[in-house]
């Protein structure tokens, strides 16, 4: 076989069989399919839910890919709702995990959907959340009782970039976290393997705490309630997040329920939305 092709095989992700092979030239395809692909295969639209190996510069090196794919069922345009009013338009790349190492799993769709920013960024924040409110207000979809079900668009937001413009240290934050704080090893993504490089997870009850780091800096610094039932107060979870949205100037941003949340309220909304109990 020449150099310059690949011998793919595709399988079907739901029932396992191979369902055609091809030779293709390595320069048609995708660089990476670590982020959501499509293909065209026997006329009918396709995702791709893993490859192995994921990127061109291994499966260039084997010759060989094995796609596992799932047939995209069609549907008229307007039939199409989406489950949230926003998503974060960057996920960041994944690395092979190294042996033994601890991935905690996120579907691509809750990266950044509730996270911490830096005050100073304020007009880029109420930019996009005025975008998120505006998906509301002309695409929300609802029912009789006027409770959003899906939305015919979404906004995707690019803003800000760089969420933390000021240092805010990670080991001064895992260190005021309660003792019961649960390290969950670094980020991966459903249906990709690996690890994002630089990232971490810890949890403390319902509460997760997730992002990036540069060094002992945090670059991204997110937060998610795991599912389960209403959680117990953690009063020392909610001092150390307030103390470190104080000490940096850092405000709270839940996209999907388009709120702006400073430190003195921090203990409110997370009772409000279940991630903790009232002391």
């Amino acid at each position: 076989m020449s150099k310059n092709l690949v011998r793919v095989a595709f399988l079907d992700a739901d029932t396992g069989a191979q369902i055609g092979r091809s030779e293709l030239p390595v320069e048609q395809l995708p660089g990476s399919f670590q982020s959501a692909t499509t293909l065209e295969l026997a006329g009918d639209t396709w995702s791709v839910q893993g490859a192995e190996p994921p990127t061109a510069a291994q499966f260039a090196a084997t010759g060989v890919l094995t796609l596992t794919l799932r047939r995209i069922e069609s549907a008229p345009p307007g039939d199409i709702l989406y489950s949230l009013p926003t998503l974060c338009a960057s996920l960041p790349a994944v690395a092979p995990a190294p042996a033994g190492a601890d991935r905690l799993e996120l579907h691509e769709d809750d990266w950044r959907q509730v996270e911490l920013v830096s005050a100073d960024l304020g007009e880029e924040v109420q930019a996009e959340l005025r975008a998120v409110r505006h998906s509301y207000e002309q695409h929300a979809r609802r029912d009789e009782q006027g409770r959003v079900y899906g939305f015919r668009n979404l906004h995707v937001r690019s803003n800000p970039v760089n969420p933390l413009s000021r240092p805010v240290s990670r080991r001064r934050l895992l260190g005021r976290l309660p003792s019961d704080a649960r390290n969950r090893g670094g980020i991966g993504f459903r249906g990709l393997r690996g690890i994002v490089p630089s990232s971490f997870a810890v949890s403390v009850g319902r509460v997760l705490l997730y992002g990036l780091t540069d060094g002992d800096a945090l670059a991204v610094l997110a937060v998610r309630t795991e599912p389960g039932a209403a959680g117990e107060p953690q009063p020392e979870l909610v001092a150390a997040l307030e103390l470190t949205m104080r000490e940096a100037d850092l405000l709270l941003v839940d996209w999907c329920r388009v709120a702006l949340v400073g430190p003195a309220s921090i203990d409110d909304y997370l009772v409000t939305i279940g991630a903790v109990g009232r002391n």
